[in-house]
């Protein structure tokens, strides 16, 4: 983000070099959030369906829920002395 305000200011200058940038910064930004409302607004109002959510996401390494699973089943088994 920095290399591209010093790019602007090379370019432009130390004057204008901040205000565009800063500028065009804004105007992204406030397209991003319109965009976000009106995809909003279209699921609210029916116009457009909802955005389909992801499948539940894995645990990383499930052997070792299942080992601390199996520990936990182990100290429930009686065992005669």
């Amino acid at each position: 983000m920095t290399r591209r305000l010093e790019n602007y200011v090379r370019k432009y200058g130390p004057e204008f070099g901040p205000v565009l940038y800063h500028t065009l910064q804004s105007q992204a930004a406030h397209a991003g959030v319109a965009a976000r409302l009106r995809r909003k607004i279209g699921v609210l109002t029916g116009k457009i369906s909802a955005p389909v959510k992801p499948a539940e996401v894995l645990p990383l390494f499930p052997e070792h829920e299942s080992s601390a699973s199996a520990e936990a089943d182990m100290t429930t088994i009686p065992v005669a002395v």
